[in-house]
């Protein structure tokens, strides 16, 4: 399993170029046009919708981050004070959940996933053992509750159909409005063009007054974005 990752412990690109045809099917679900696959190799384990690699955990430490981006967001994460309340955008595998939990374990963490599938797999096959607080719900929808958060990781973006409110002024609005004070947003922006990242920060500066941070991961498409309230 060695040559699937990198010195610095994260996966390889040839890995998530290559995983859909990798290891053994532990789960396979089709819904409408799309398809969530499990599969395994030896303590690696991934979740793929359209054979698009979505999470990557190793069986033995869940918590531990694989993905490039999730590294570098760990790295933003670590001189910050630690947060007392979380939400979770996006569920994905939960890798960034099962981080959390065992990084923050006093944090008030809440995970919003819309598709029952993912979490299905979640807590199946990806450490989902502590699912308190884990949502089947509309991300819209639950920023319209009114709680606060003291960081909200925004994970639902991707090189498939984002959905339309992602470019949408008022959904940020209403994120900022659930922001406690002086707490962040951290994004992980996928775009399969610069003028979405252009879009994006446009958003961000016309809601919060200030310009987020953008960070590229180098031989990726992922953008990580911070910004503070």
């Amino acid at each position: 399993m060695e040559h699937f990752f990198e010195d610095n412990g994260a996966v390889k690109h040839s890995f998530i170029e290559d995983c859909h045809r990798l290891g053994h099917l532990l789960y396979w679900h089709k819904y409408g046009a799309d398809c969530i696959q499990v599969r395994q190799h030896k303590q690696l384990r991934w979740l793929l919708i359209n054979e698009t690699l979505q999470s990557v955990v190793e069986k033995s430490r869940p918590s531990h981050l694989l993905f490039p981006h999730l590294q570098f967001l760990a790295q933003l994460w670590q001189p910050l004070t630690a947060p007392k309340s979380v939400l979770e955008l996006g569920l994905g595998g939960g890798a960034i959940r099962n981080y959390l939990q065992h990084t923050y374990p006093d944090c008030q963490l809440m995970s919003v996933e819309k598709n029952p599938n993912i979490i299905h797999c979640y807590k199946r096959f990806f450490g989902g053992d502590h699912a308190l607080n884990l949502r089947c719900f509309d991300a819209e929808a639950v920023l319209e509750q009114g709680q606060e958060y003291g960081w909200i990781i925004l994970d639902l973006f991707s090189q498939l159909d984002a959905p339309l409110f992602l470019y949408k002024h008022r959904f940020y609005e209403k994120l900022r409005s659930v922001l406690a004070k002086n707490g962040y947003l951290f994004i992980n922006f996928l775009s399969q063009h610069d003028s979405q990242l252009k879009q994006l920060e446009h958003l961000l500066i016309t809601t919060f007054g200030k310009i987020p941070s953008i960070e590229k991961i180098p031989g990726y498409a992922n953008h990580i974005v911070m910004i503070k309230k």
